[in-house]
């Protein structure tokens, strides 16, 4: 398969930002409300609520904390403006739309690979997008689980976040308990680490029954499929930047994410309110990391099943 030219145009613009060492193309961050991160940091004033606004919740006789946003409140605002974009991010919801509720799907559900089949055979609003983060290898504990389906006329992302380690456990039963109605699931090599993650932590939890969601779909999988061949990686970041033409900037490298997470535990224990803060900036930044790839995962499967996959 050959590179078309627009693939090939921004595959010379990945080369030309790594030699720079700068960030180009669609930048991708969080918004910032209120007084800059300079004076909250030094006044040492800000709050888990007011970082990332969310909602307790009482799951398996704990408390967790949720974060549900539509995907218009995320920056870039993947939602249709002007001209069919915002003029910060690409179309995303429209498209979502047209391919999964309209008439811009191209391939039929008998030409795609048997795999790949349940996220068009499945109802739209039974498709749910699934991320997670933990606090290191295979075995450590889970602290972020990012859902996100189409609901309402729009995507809503929900976030289930564990502020200490003792809420794992009703995190995991909360989770599974926004999977029950699930048709389908769709991750990104979900089948080799999310899932296999998600149960082995239940079973250290003392959780021993879960639904079953009757299909899976690992994206990884049909992407090694489409583009192994023009890609230099099947990485979700690299897809983001070549296929969906987004660069993200001030993003945390999915390395540092166990280190900050643990940093967050101990500062909100602690008494340094200026460690507060700084631990509580860095876990903004895990939070819309996590919501960032729940939005490349929907954005990849809609150029999937349109005519924006042919790279």
């Amino acid at each position: 398969m050959g590179l078309s030219p627009e693939l090939f145009k921004r595959l010379s613009r990945l080369n030309r930002e790594v030699l720079r060492g700068m960030a180009t193309g669609t930048q991708v961050g969080h918004r910032e409300s209120g007084r800059s991160k300079e004076d909250s940091i030094a006044s040492g004033d800000l709050t888990l609520e007011s970082a990332i606004p969310g909602r307790e919740q009482e799951s398996a006789g704990g408390r967790i904390y949720v974060v549900r946003r539509r995907i218009e409140e995320l920056r870039p605002a993947f939602a249709q403006g002007e001209g069919g974009e915002t003029g910060e991010g690409p179309d995303l919801l429209a498209r979502y739309r047209r391919v999964f509720l309209g008439a811009g799907r191209v391939a039929a559900p008998a030409d795609l690979h048997e795999a790949f089949r349940p996220v068009v055979q499945s109802d739209p609003g039974g498709v749910v997008y699934l991320d997670i983060e933990t606090c290191g290898l295979a075995g450590e504990p889970l602290f972020l689980v990012g859902l996100m389906q189409y609901r309402e006329g729009t995507l809503i992302i929900e976030q289930f976040l564990a502020r200490d380690y003792s809420e794992e456990r009703p995190l995991l039963a909360g989770v599974w308990q926004a999977l029950a109605s699930a048709a389908c699931l769709v991750t990104f090599n979900g089948k080799t680490f999310d899932m296999p993650t998600l149960a082995a932590r239940s079973l250290a939890c003392g959780l021993f029954h879960w639904p079953t969601v009757p299909a899976h779909v690992d994206l990884l999988f049909e992407v090694r499929r489409r583009w192994k061949k023009v890609m230099p990686n099947c990485r979700l970041q690299t897809l983001e930047q070549l296929v969906c033409g987004r660069y993200r900037h001030g993003d945390i490298p999915g390395g540092d994410i166990p280190a900050a997470y643990h940093d967050f535990v101990r500062a909100r224990r602690g008494e340094d309110p200026i460690q507060r803060v700084r631990a509580l900036r860095r876990l903004q930044t895990i939070v819309h990391h996590n919501a960032l790839d729940l939005v490349t995962m929907a954005d990849l499967a809609t150029r999937l099943l349109s005519n924006d996959a042919a790279v």
